[in-house]
């Protein structure tokens, strides 16, 4: 995997001595991204014909070198490759450059004498990326392409990728659509992160697969970050959906954590007010012999026990089951979905509703697939 800029962590983007920095990037402050701001402005600039020269030939050392069976260009590291407001020019820069790394790709295959796929990772939605010159679809119509990574960038895991619509994009195209899992769990910008649970994962792995991606792609699921029988039995449940279906799983409300320069995005949560709703798509839902349960955290104070908000499914109200109260005054409901709310409609409606008029802020919204008996 090659990543698509040099900039590392926010800390160390203005130590140009640091030993993450690569020599290229240290010593060409002038081929860097211009008139931009923030943890992003450093990056390097792909309009520039010496990044993209530098690169290319980091491609073809690696072709010579290894006998791969694929290689990763993995622009989510980072998106951001042309000065502000260059996006649209750099558009077709970097698709000729794709040509050129194609055709070194194909020229490695006949030399090794088996073929050699290429893939790309780009942000979770199509208009993103081509906002910010990532023409994927127009890579994978020209055949530039073997696999195509829709993805987050690091922040939180994103349930719900738009694949469909992907999908309808692509066409005809024979390129791999894959969704990708990050392993971070972040419901809202700034909050507290987690690892992704299995329940959590599975959820996601669902969704991608039940909206017809080809397969699911995990990034950073490094083997030790769960106990070795759950990490392989998670692993080999989201080979299809079948396995899937008879995994406890969970979805829940998070964000996007890349958007392009000047695109309008409103996060869902936090959400505060006396009444909230949420529009969650949750994938196959078997209707016998399962428990479907609405999880709602609240910001500290906002909810007691005897405050607790309604919550209502696809306009149906669910029924009260516990509430747990956190020692920093943090609370989630649970609520059970009766079985007469589950319809085979693609996105559903969470909608939470003040009692007693008292306004609360929501931190937190899932929705939690468990078969009887566990």
């Amino acid at each position: 995997s090659l990543d698509s800029a040099s900039c590392r962590k926010q800390t160390e983007n203005d130590i140009p001595t640091h030993p993450f920095h690569g020599s290229f990037w240290v010593k060409h402050p002038e081929l860097r991204r211009q008139n931009c701001s923030g943890y992003f402005a450093t990056c390097l600039d792909y309009a520039q014909p010496q990044v993209r020269d530098y690169y290319l030939a980091l491609i073809q050392e690696t072709l010579a070198r290894y006998d791969v069976d694929g290689l990763e260009l993995d622009f989510m590291r980072e998106p951001y490759l042309f000065s502000t407001d260059k996006e649209k020019e750099g558009a077709p820069i970097l698709t000729g450059w794709l040509r050129e790394v194609r055709k070194r790709v194909t020229e490695a295959a006949a030399t090794r004498g088996h073929p050699i796929r290429l893939g790309v990772r780009v942000p979770s939605r199509p208009e993103t990326a081509l906002a910010m010159g990532l023409d994927a679809i127009s890579w994978a119509k020209e055949g530039l392409i073997d696999l195509l990574v829709v993805t987050p960038r690091w922040a939180t895991l994103e349930f719900g990728l738009p694949i469909p619509e992907w999908r309808q994009m692509l066409g005809k195209s024979r390129t791999s659509l894959v969704g990708g899992l990050e392993i971070l769990y972040r419901p809202m910008p700034g909050g507290p992160a987690e690892n992704v649970s299995p329940e959590l994962a599975l959820g996601a792995a669902s969704l991608v697969l039940s909206d017809g991606a080809d397969a699911v792609y995990l990034f950073n699921y490094f083997p030790g970050s769960l106990p070795k029988p759950v990490y392989r039995s998670t692993l080999r449940a989201m080979t299809s959906l079948n396995s899937l279906a008879k995994q406890r799983r969970r979805v829940g409300v998070t964000y996007r954590d890349i958007t392009a320069p000047g695109e309008p995005y409103q996060p869902p949560l936090p959400a505060t007010g006396k009444e909230a709703a949420f529009s969650m798509k949750l994938g196959p839902m078997p209707n016998k012999g399962w428990r479907y349960e609405v999880v709602i955290g609240f910001a500290p104070g906002a909810v007691t026990p005897q405050s607790a908000p309604s919550v209502q499914f696809d306009g149906t109200p669910c029924e009260f089951h516990e509430l747990d109260q956190a020692e920093d005054g943090r609370c989630r409901i649970s609520s059970r979905i009766p079985l007469r709310a589950l319809t085979k409609n693609p996105t559903h409606e969470i909608k939470v509703s003040s009692k007693d008029q008292s306004s609360f802020t929501i931190q937190q919204v899932e929705v939690l697939f468990t078969p009887e008996g566990k």
